[in-house]
């Protein structure tokens, strides 16, 4: 979205927007009150506890379940009641909105040269990467919020003047890919068995209506690729054999002052994978900060499988609707299953795949992300330099001029690429260890249903339990004035 279109879309928020946003700003409670009393809030209007009745997921899979009764045992009385736009526009942007230009305090000498981008996000990201995307899921169906790399300056939101921005990026980024809930549910697992859960017995109100349910997914294998342009440029290190620690396909490199030390395939993949895995738990918490701060229920789920979230096991549920490999059962010795993404949404770089034939193409591609025109590295219409930081001019200049800014030496690409080719005639892909897509842990977001609490909860203070907040118990009349009010009438036994 370009700067302009941000300006016009903030520009067309109504009085009660304004308002709401700058509510959301500043009357929100500060950071270290909110963590006095951040907790998981399960149970949302609509929801149900053990309530050993049978029901029919008409939402999602049509499956009829029932969870055995237990001391929780609660059906909620309430109708679902979704997040309103302005609700789901402050979360979104809480999860991974754009908040400027990096600081880009990385010295040429310290790995500069594996910076993919000057786009800065209220998440951290490896090498400023844009690897992971956030899919969106309500009452209108299943989206991915994507408001784009633009960055008008270091700091987006400045002043009340720039709230709009927030409604402006989910109102141009929250792009629709189906106008239905993922058929995703309770107890979901193949048709022959009775014991088995895919999702956890956890999880009985995954999906529900009413909920907006956060799904991080991460392209794993973009960064696979530019990690091993790191080990090899800085690091000395290369990926070794884990059958006898011999180097992958870069024999010829392995000498005093190229690369030193080894390291074993498996344990290259899990660091990769934890590197992502450290990016969507701070979205999760930056989701469940934002949700206190509003007076919404989050809930973080996860221990469930991911590749039936993602669609890898469509005979139970198409789920977000992945398209997977086939890999040889004899070349994968960890029984890895392997997405390359959703086509025309979210395209993981794999090799081989469909996008990335080769092991050369898909070095290549990955190399061109920095230095490409307009690129994060590029000399020509670099993006940070053309949008006033967030370095000095003659700085900047000095940064993009400075030969370890650029991949030293053409042997650092053939290299990777040698690597990139061992791992793919071993093993049949790359990466060969870890799914190239990640979506491990996600967050639910909702309005408490505060029945439940006051019912097993003991009241404090107050009257109130816990675990109903001041924001929670003021929730609907200062987001939805004139409409019913859950909270309203105190107390219940």
């Amino acid at each position: 979205m370009s700067e302009q279109s941000v300006a016009d879309a903030g520009a067309v928020t109504t009085e009660d927007e304004r308002a709401g946003l700058a509510r959301a700003f500043e009357q929100t409670p500060p950071l270290f009150a909110l963590l006095s009393r951040l907790r998981t809030r399960r149970v949302g209007l609509g929801y149900r506890c053990e309530t050993g009745e049978a029901e029919t997921l008409s939402w999602s899979s049509g499956r009829t379940v029932k969870q055995p009764r237990g001391p929780l045992a609660y059906a909620s009385p309430h109708h679902p009641r979704a997040l309103s736009e302005l609700e789901e526009a402050l979360v979104l942007w809480a999860a991974c909105g754009p908040n400027g230009i990096t600081s880009a305090d990385i010295p040429v000498h310290g790995n500069l040269s594996s910076m993919m981008s000057w786009a800065g996000r209220t998440i951290p990201a490896a090498d400023g990467n844009a690897c992971l995307d956030l899919f969106v899921i309500n009452d209108a169906g299943t989206h991915i919020y994507r408001p784009g790399e633009a960055r008008s300056a270091p700091i987006e939101i400045r002043g009340s003047e720039d709230y709009g921005k927030v409604l402006a990026w989910y109102r141009s980024g929250l792009q629709r890919i189906s106008d239905r809930r993922p058929d995703i549910g309770w107890h979901a697992a193949p048709e022959e068995t009775r014991a088995v859960d895919m999702m956890s017995p956890s999880q009985y109100n995954v999906n529900r209506p009413g909920s907006t349910w956060l799904i991080p997914v991460s392209d794993v294998g973009l960064d696979w690729v530019n990690l091993l342009f790191s080990c090899y440029e800085w690091w000395g290190t290369f990926l070794a054999k884990p059958e006898d620690f011999s180097p992958a396909g870069c024999e010829i490199w392995v000498k005093p002052g190229f690369l030193e030390t080894g390291w074993p395939i498996p344990a290259f993949d899990e660091m990769v994978a934890c590197q992502h895995a450290a990016q969507a738990g701070c979205l999760i918490e930056n989701v469940r900060l934002a949700c206190e701060a509003l007076g919404l229920g989050a809930w973080r789920l996860g221990a469930y499988s991911t590749d039936l979230v993602l669609g890898g096991f469509p005979e139970i549920a198409t789920g977000l609707g992945f398209r997977y490999l086939t890999r040889d059962a004899a070349r994968n010795p960890m029984a890895v299953m392997t997405s390359d993404g959703l086509p025309g949404v979210k395209e993981a770089l794999v090799v081989p795949s469909e996008r990335f034939p080769t092991a050369a193409d898909a070095v290549r591609h990955v190399k061109e992300l920095r230095y490409r025109d307009g690129g994060p590295l590029s000399v020509h219409g670099n993006y940070a330099r053309e949008h006033g930081g967030p370095l000095k001019a003659d700085v900047m200049e000095e940064i993009l001029e400075h030969p370890r800014t650029h991949i030293s030496a053409e042997w650092v690409q053939t290299a990777v690429t040698e690597t990139v080719q061992y791992v793919v005639d071993t093993y049949g892909c790359a990466p060969a260890f870890t799914n190239p897509v990640h979506a491990h842990v996600s967050i639910q977001v909702h309005h408490v249903d505060p029945g439940f609490y006051r019912r097993f909860h003991v009241p404090g203070p107050d009257g109130e339990p816990d675990a109903l907040s001041p924001q929670i118990l003021d929730h609907f009349p200062a987001w939805h004035p004139g409409e019913d009010d859950p909270c309203a009438g105190g107390t219940q036994a």
